[in-house]
């Protein structure tokens, strides 16, 4: 199985953006921009739509339809939580298209079809893939402490997936120019779990990915 590459997000000066693990580039636009700025983000998900009096964040760079279409996003029920962060979201499942994890929505956990073993999760590895945002609040912001450079979860600490628990293992960051080959991020394992989103930075692009691994309780 070939690993996916992860596509780099960045900032735009009046703005802040986005990267994932997954990584393209978001906008954050704040309101009252002009309506060529305001250009509304395409994607199946009602998710993706800010809450009321809440920044615009907008991919950058989003999938285009076709892509969205062959990724086939799916509701998933349960929840995604790692109550240490108060990190507390939805979850769907998407394909991973054209060699790159590329979710179309910003503040929903995707389950990667086409890695591991996420429709038997004993059996195998199950990854979760979650944009994180410059300057933003998104649930996967919760998972990264962009002063310290690292993530904010620990080991020993509790995730629930649906209806499965598990507890950390590691958490680390790995040079996106590597994460694609690195054979201890796409192990396939019985029980395990690895979250992925983008370590941010304060200003400019982000150069690593943050993992979170797990395994179930």
């Amino acid at each position: 199985m070939t690993a996916p590459k992860l596509r780099d997000w960045w900032t735009i000066p009046v703005a802040v953006v986005i990267i994932a693990l997954i990584c393209t580039g978001a906008w954050m636009l704040t309101q009252g921009l002009s309506e060529e700025q305001n250009t509304a983000e395409e994607g199946p998900s009602a998710e993706q739509s800010p809450a009321a009096g809440e920044a615009d964040v907008r991919l950058e760079e989003p999938p285009s339809e076709a892509e969205v279409e062959d990724m086939n996003i799916e509701a998933l029920d349960g929840d995604f939580r790692v109550p240490s962060v108060g990190l507390d979201t939805g979850l769907e499942t998407m394909s991973e298209v054209n060699g790159a994890i590329n979710p179309p929505g910003l503040r929903n956990g995707y389950i990667v079809r086409n890695h591991g073993s996420p429709d038997h999760p004993e059996r195998g590895t199950t990854y979760v893939a979650i944009h994180s945002v410059q300057g933003a609040d998104l649930p996967g912001n919760k998972l990264i402490d962009v002063e310290a450079g690292e993530p904010t979860v620990e080991t020993g600490e509790s995730i629930t997936l649906q209806d499965h628990d598990y507890t950390v293992t590691d958490a680390y960051t790995v040079p996106k120019s590597d994460i694609s080959g690195d054979d201890r991020v796409w192990a396939d394992e019985p029980g395990r779990l690895v979250i992925l989103t983008c370590l941010q930075r304060a200003s400019g692009r982000s150069v690593d990915n943050v993992i979170i691994e797990a395994t179930a309780d």
